[in-house]
């Protein structure tokens, strides 16, 4: 009767310690899918950012000012929908025929990382390059 008592006890020490473990891998997936899906959303935005900046290029001043235009009329909306970039930066080749839109201060709040010594925020850049008239690849 003794060593059944033993076995209770051990099935009850090991499934505390699996369910711990378990949920810590569901909190990391958690974060890490956080940070995926924002990853994505930044880079969507500067991805049409620059498209759509790149689309006005003409290799004159005017057409770096629609360009700006351009850009500055997207959506901006990332974390779900529930924050705005804020530091978007488009920077424009010598020629003003290329463009590189940067969004580099998202910063996601990590929720279940932390517990185990994560940082508190995680920050997710993106960067595109877009160009008014590419050159074209021949073989």
């Amino acid at each position: 009767m003794q060593s059944r008592q033993r076995r209770c006890g051990f099935v009850l020490i090991a499934m505390s310690a699996a369910m711990l473990l378990m949920l810590a891998l569901v909190g990391m997936a958690f974060d890490f899918g956080r940070i995926y899906i924002v990853r994505n959303e930044a880079q969507l935005f500067t991805d049409a950012a620059a498209l759509a900046a790149a689309r006005h290029l003409d290799g004159t001043a005017a057409g770096v000012e629609r360009a700006r235009e351009a850009a500055a009329r997207l959506h901006n909306r990332w974390n779900l929908g529930s924050e705005s970039f804020d530091s978007v930066q488009l920077m424009f080749s010598d020629d003003a025929r290329s463009v590189s839109a940067t969004a580099d201060v998202n910063q996601v709040e990590i929720t279940f990382l932390r517990a185990v010594g994560g940082p508190e925020r995680f920050t997710v850049p993106a960067r595109s390059v877009a160009a008014s008239n590419p050159p074209r690849l021949v073989e």
